[in-house]
């Protein structure tokens, strides 16, 4: 089993791809890069870590009708998460220093509390306050 290290305030710490196609992403990223994917075993959806090295770095989801209403108007990409000590004041702090919030925090049971955010120019990335 993979190992999950705790990462440091401001660390980026997880790569994870949304994607409307989890069978086929699964089988390009394996063959192009030799991942190994399992099934997550914090959750019950279908979640597949990306492992490297024995550690877990990353996962990918699959984009559908649990999204909501729009969900097919959801585009695949990639999400970087950056680990911060607190979500609440670190989405203040992005908000008033020209951000903006896409999901406001939220608990993820079993992984801790996350939002997803952009920079002033209105890039995405997400915070992640781990248990």
């Amino acid at each position: 089993m993979a190992e999950f290290v705790k990462p440091k305030h401001g660390e980026i710490c997880w790569q994870e791809l949304n994607t409307k196609n989890l069978s086929a992403a699964t089988e390009f990223y394996k063959g192009l890069f030799g991942w190994t994917l399992e099934q997550s075993k914090t959750t019950e959806m279908i979640y597949k870590e990306i492992h490297c090295k024995d550690q877990a770095v990353g996962g990918m989801m699959e984009i559908n009708e649990a999204w909501g209403a729009n969900w097919e108007q959801i585009p695949s990409s990639w999400m970087t998460y950056v680990a911060v000590d607190d979500v609440n004041a670190t989405v203040e702090k992005i908000k008033n220093n020209g951000g903006n919030v896409r999901i406001e925090p939220f608990d993820a049971p079993g992984v801790g509390r996350m939002s997803v955010v952009t920079d002033p120019r209105g890039i995405a990335f997400s915070v992640i306050q781990f248990v």
